[in-house]
């Protein structure tokens, strides 16, 4: 229990930091509303931690109605392997993001090497791919009338692109009943030259925690989690609290302060997760919009690692 109160004040130590940071709605890095199925997007250290072989994948409409809004697809795959007695796991995704005239993808391979350590399994991730960025200079519209200038200086004529290095970090720390993960995104904040114009990927910090608890008497358990994102000028919280019933439903509620509520719900049929969630808008900007979509879809082929161990390794944010 000392363990476990010295875990919780850190996690409150990094809350405490963050929360001094101003909060700002810009997005940066792609927004997906059922983050705690698809770590591996912002933490390499992730992968692998789930015991199998897993394809996972989500598409994000966000402010349905608001014109050239973002759309997001992403899809990953991961999976653990045992060098002598080490765990290591290794992945790969592509994103897709666009988001009015602008898109971006993105490519990245991801290793991680991990250790019993303390009460718990201790994870270090790395990764590495590229960042293809674009803008459909060609789809401007340009009001008539002496005020406007179609041959700005800085004004793309036509669809411009470029493309850099992008790399990334990750920690992940898993108990018996909980887990904190520590990932930063853009490491290198590599340039992406587009002819005259040119765009930074910026630095990104992500903190996540979650639980896992049974409840008594009962086939239900509670799953809450977090995820704190910020570039340190703008931040982003989400905090979500979720059910499962006999390991086969669930559903759950988030907020994210200032931006949406979200409700959603799924369930799990052997192999497959399927989830759906709805993002209920409550900045203004929900006045324009009819709130974000998203689907989720995940297939676990289990590994076991340790054949000769009656009880294999099974993430808790899936049990």
């Amino acid at each position: 229990m000392k363990r476990l109160h010295c875990l919780s004040l850190i996690c409150l130590v990094v809350l405490a930091v963050v929360s001094k940071v101003d909060v700002c709605l810009a997005q940066n890095d792609p927004q997906t509303s059922m983050y705690w199925a698809v770590p591996t997007l912002y933490n390499p250290a992730t992968v692998g931690c789930d015991s199998a072989l897993k394809i996972s994948a989500f598409n994000r409409m966000q402010w349905v109605g608001v014109k050239n809004a973002p759309q997001t697809f992403f899809a990953a795959l991961d999976m653990p392997f045992k060098i002598k007695s080490v765990r290591n796991g290794i992945g790969a995704f592509v994103m897709n993001d666009k988001a009015g005239l602008f898109k971006t993808t993105q490519l990245g391979l991801q290793y991680a090497y991990s250790r019993n350590w303390w009460i718990g399994r201790l994870a270090l991730g790395i990764q590495g791919g590229m960042v293809n960025q674009s803008f459909a200079g060609s789809d401007i519209y340009i009001p008539d009338g002496d005020a406007w200038n179609p041959n700005a200086d800085g004004l793309p004529s036509g669809d411009v692109s470029g493309m850099t290095f992008d790399c990334g970090f990750g920690a992940y720390y898993e108990m018996l009943r909980g887990y904190v993960g520590f990932g930063i995104q853009h490491l290198s904040e590599g340039t992406v030259d587009m002819e005259d114009a040119f765009s930074q990927m910026k630095r990104t910090y992500y903190f996540s925690a979650g639980g896992n608890i049974p409840v008594k008497r009962s086939l239900l358990v509670v799953q809450p989690s977090l995820l704190i994102k910020t570039t340190m000028q703008a931040l982003q919280m989400e905090y979500t609290l979720r059910a499962t019933y006999d390991q086969k439903f669930w559903g759950g509620v988030s907020l994210r302060p200032e931006d949406a509520v979200v409700m959603m719900v799924g369930f799990d049929y052997g192999a497959i997760r399927l989830g759906y969630s709805y993002d209920i808008g409550i900045s203004a900007l929900a006045k324009a919009s009819n709130g974000s979509h998203e689907l989720m879809a995940t297939y676990s082929y289990k590994i076991d690692l340790d054949k000769h161990k009656q009880h294999a390794h099974k993430s808790i944010r899936i049990l």
